[in-house]
């Protein structure tokens, strides 16, 4: 009974108070308000469209800021955490989508801002997902045994590209129920070519991604602990699983 409660009480604290880049709480808590500040940014075209109503593009910038409160959804109910530079990087990415891209047609303007999008929404992904996968392998495994990068860098990029193959079954979806609809422009622009080069797109940023958060670690390491850091998300996450 006594471990059952020690044990509840440990799922129930926030596990991580850190930053990538420091270990300041004080830090922490700045980079949390100000990325929390600036997640309002995804409500500018929620707010703007509806005195010119289009709904595909309204249910998009919903969609749009779920995903950057996901990130907080997520610490909520798994009480791990998200590292505050990554949900830095979330609302960047997600606004460049919603509000630039979407709002203000750069979509449209520029043919190539949707490949660059697909680029950084991989390196984004990668930022999101390979700390957690991490910090999983680190809490399971307890050690690194050989072909440990190798694993947490193909389950990331299997993960990343997971996720990019729904992106692009959610834009054929999304034209085949609103190509008729006034002012909607078609996400694949009924190409298989736009449709590969997203992939490429994703892939490639996923590949750049990895790469950047492994060697940004390894710098890290050199006068932080990292490896504890990333095994205290991971043990938050396998305590909501080991919940159920």
């Amino acid at each position: 009974m006594e471990f059952d409660q020690i044990h509840h009480y440990l799922v129930k604290d926030p596990v991580v108070k850190e930053t990538l880049f420091t270990s300041s709480s004080t830090v922490y808590s700045i980079l949390r308000t100000i990325n929390l500040f600036f997640s309002f940014v995804v409500f500018i075209p929620i707010i703007g469209s509806i005195w010119d109503f289009n709904l595909p593009h309204f249910l998009g910038y919903l969609l749009s800021a779920f995903g950057v409160y996901l990130t907080w959804i997520f610490e909520w109910v798994t009480k791990s955490t998200i590292l505050e530079e990554i949900r830095t990087v979330t609302i960047i990415q997600i606004s460049l989508h919603s509000v630039f891209g979407m709002w203000y047609q750069f979509y449209d303007y520029f043919e190539i801002y949707d490949f660059i999008l697909h680029f950084t929404g991989g390196i984004w992904l990668s930022f999101l997902i390979y700390p957690l996968v991490m910090g999983s392998e680190l809490v399971w495994t307890r050690m690194k045994m050989p072909f440990f990068f190798l694993k947490v860098f193909v389950v990331t990029l299997s993960i990343v590209m997971t996720l990019g193959v729904f992106w692009e079954i959610g834009e054929f979806i999304s034209d085949i129920i609103f190509r008729d609809y006034p002012g909607y422009r078609l996400a694949q622009e009924d190409s298989l070519f736009d449709t590969m080069t997203d992939f490429i797109g994703n892939f490639i940023g996923s590949l750049t991604g990895i790469y950047i958060f492994w060697n940004t670690l390894k710098r890290l390491n050199k006068t932080r602990d990292m490896d504890s850091l990333l095994e205290r998300i991971g043990s938050a996450l396998r305590d909501y699983v080991n919940s159920f």
